[in-house]
């Protein structure tokens, strides 16, 4: 079978090669070529996206991976045919999509961006040279034009002067600077500039057409044939990219089928796993290698007759063989149990039974927080009328009984001074009461003048940190009583509790690991450098700071936006700066540095984690 190789090609046409030898095929190719390094960078940044996205897919599966594996091999027992064991296996697919199929996926899309990266690099100073050097040739061409177009219009100029001159009366003479010419002296000085123009005009529109030839039968073709191969070439070399990136694609999803269902016989498929579970055969195995013993506590007293009585007991004085209820009731009720709390009841009752609440008009202590990483605490309380926190539950005192009064911060809760990764969270690791605070901040605060600057009862915001602090998972306790009449003081006391939690953070929000850098950033005086370092170093926090500082940015930016908050970028940084950094700069320009540090946080936020995306 023969292959017809003289199929013309679609660029030989007539009609394309008269477009070509046009004055308009150097910018119709230059825009052309223009188009495919475009359409390159933009193949170039999308491959870097998704790269980016795969590797934080990767480490979040990771990080839940490990976690849950090690959980279960901590907490619990694996039998064979357990759900457990089950488990343990269904999750070690994940870890081996990642490793096998996931992380090889994630280098082939960087390498093929790098790689458009610099194919763009190379054709765009291509491009530059043949676009600089076509526009020299056609402007020396315009040039030649523009110079014979002038002694053309000299040499006419000066055939019409003597056309007058001798349709004018030769007798008059015309004073010069030489003195006065008769018509013959004037015809004859004339005749002489025209002969010089005529050669002038000759030689310029001769070279003119010279240069315009060379242009159009050399240096364009060239010009537009080096064009042409670019362009072609960058086409080709994106179409071959276009495959590669199918081809990883293809891999991809057969790879994760494959491991999923394997086709060999290297580990069974994910069904099959899920499949093996018997419930019936695990409780057995459960039971058959449990240990059983036998406790003393549950052999009934036997009853003998002490040796001194040898006659029977009277029968109302024998243990009948089968005891009622009435007749053990002092043996059922346990014995008193006194609590930390003064109140007397019975050991394994209940824990709603109603305990005394302990008091709270004893002075309050503030002796454990830290004025200056929390100045909103050292402003007096706010007048009468503050639409309080929800009481402290029964239940919840209860459990933390050995506290007797709960405006004392001289306590171990759960939430506060608690590492942030440690808290429950959301599954950006942003800690859930964060992102309560910032809601019913932004739902009930946008009336609320000074938000952040402004101090609410020092009463009841303690009362209400301790209640959140025992019990961090129920974020009811912060609700506002009447969501229909919500004041400013409990606007101001949630504001104020935001500020404690970070301020109290073991580690601040920008980590003291980043301190220096972020300290060296604020020092630099360019605005866009500086937010590009700053850019850099975020991006180097875990993931929990990480995704807290965004949500927690683009709440001051919401709030700043809000006339009737009166609180603006540079206040809130002012406000904030101590409670998310380190404490380790004391001078005043090393405070307005950090200062800096946090309002040009504010201001490059949307720069640094593109919250449409996100």
């Amino acid at each position: 079978m023969t292959t017809n190789t003289d199929v013309p090609s679609p660029l030989q046409e007539p009609a394309i090669a008269e477009i070509l030898a046009s004055d308009s095929a150097l910018d119709l190719l230059l825009a052309r070529l223009k188009h495919s390094v475009k359409a390159c960078d933009e193949f170039a940044n999308y491959l870097k996206r998704k790269q980016n996205y795969e590797e934080n897919y990767a480490r979040d599966v990771k990080r839940a991976v490990t976690s849950c594996k090690s959980s279960i091999k901590s907490n619990t027992s694996i039998s064979k045919g357990s759900f457990v064991e089950s488990l343990d296996k269904i999750i070690s697919f994940d870890d081996r999509i990642l490793v096998d199929v996931r992380s090889p996926y994630s280098k082939a899309l960087e390498k093929m961006q790098d790689e458009l990266t610099s194919v763009s690099a190379t054709f765009v100073r291509l491009r530059k040279q043949l676009k600089e050097e076509g526009h020299k040739r056609e402007k020396e061409v315009q040039d030649a034009i523009n110079q014979a177009e002038k002694s053309k219009n000299r040499y006419y100029s000066l055939c019409n002067d003597l056309e007058r001159l001798r349709q004018s009366d030769q007798s008059q003479k015309k004073i010069t600077l030489q003195g006065r010419k008769t018509g013959s002296q004037q015809e004859e000085e004339l005749v002489r500039k025209i002969n010089a123009a005529d050669q002038d005009y000759n030689a310029k529109a001769n070279a003119s057409q010279k240069l315009k030839n060379e242009l159009v039968n050399t240096h364009r073709p060239r010009i537009s044939k080096k064009l042409q191969d670019l362009i072609l070439e960058l086409d080709t070399a994106l179409q071959l990219q276009l495959q590669k990136y199918a081809a990883y694609n293809e891999s991809f999803v057969v790879g994760l089928g494959n491991q999923v269902a394997p086709l060999g016989a290297n580990h069974s498929s994910m069904a099959t796993v899920a499949a093996s579970v018997n419930p019936e055969q695990n409780l057995y195995n459960y039971l058959k290698g449990s240990r059983v013993e036998k406790k003393h506590y549950f052999v009934p007293v036997e009853y003998k007759k002490h040796p001194l009585f040898k006659s029977e007991p009277p029968a109302q004085f024998r243990v009948p063989a089968t005891p009622s209820v009435s007749n053990n009731v002092s043996k059922l009720d346990p014995p008193l149990a006194t609590t930390n709390n003064s109140v007397s009841q019975p050991v394994g009752s209940p824990s709603f039974m109603p305990v005394p609440e302990p008091p709270i008009s004893s002075p309050v202590n503030y002796s454990t927080l830290d004025p200056t990483r929390s100045p909103a605490l050292s402003v007096s309380p706010s007048p009468a009328g503050l639409a309080g926190p929800r009481p402290i539950s029964t239940e919840m005192r209860n459990n933390s009984s050995s506290i007797t009064n709960p405006t004392t911060p001289a306590y171990s809760g759960l939430l506060f001074g608690q590492p942030i990764e440690s808290l429950p969270h959301d599954e950006e690791m942003v800690p859930l009461f964060v992102k309560k605070c910032i809601n019913l901040i932004e739902t009930y605060g946008s009336n609320s003048e000074g938000i952040y600057r402004s101090s609410p009862n020092k009463l009841k915001l303690e009362e209400i940190k301790y209640a959140i602090d025992q019990d961090p998972s129920d974020l009811s306790i912060l609700d506002p009583p009447d969501p229909s009449n919500v004041s400013d003081d409990y606007v101001y006391m949630i504001a104020s509790l935001l500020k404690v939690f970070f301020a109290e953070l073991p580690d601040p929000l920008l980590t003291k690991e980043q301190s220096g850098n972020f300290f060296k950033a604020g020092q630099i005086e360019d605005a866009a450098t500086m937010h590009i370092q700053l850019h850099r170093i975020v991006f180097e926090l875990p993931d929990a700071n990480y995704f807290t500082l965004r949500d927690l940015l683009f709440h001051f930016i919401h709030l700043s936006q809000i006339p009737r908050v009166r609180m603006s970028v540079k206040n809130l940084s002012i406000v904030w700066f101590n409670n998310l950094l380190v404490n380790e700069y004391t001078t005043r320009d090393e405070l307005a540095v950090q200062q800096r540090v946090v309002e040009e946080l504010i201001n490059a936020a949307p720069e640094i984690f593109n919250p449409k995306e996100d």
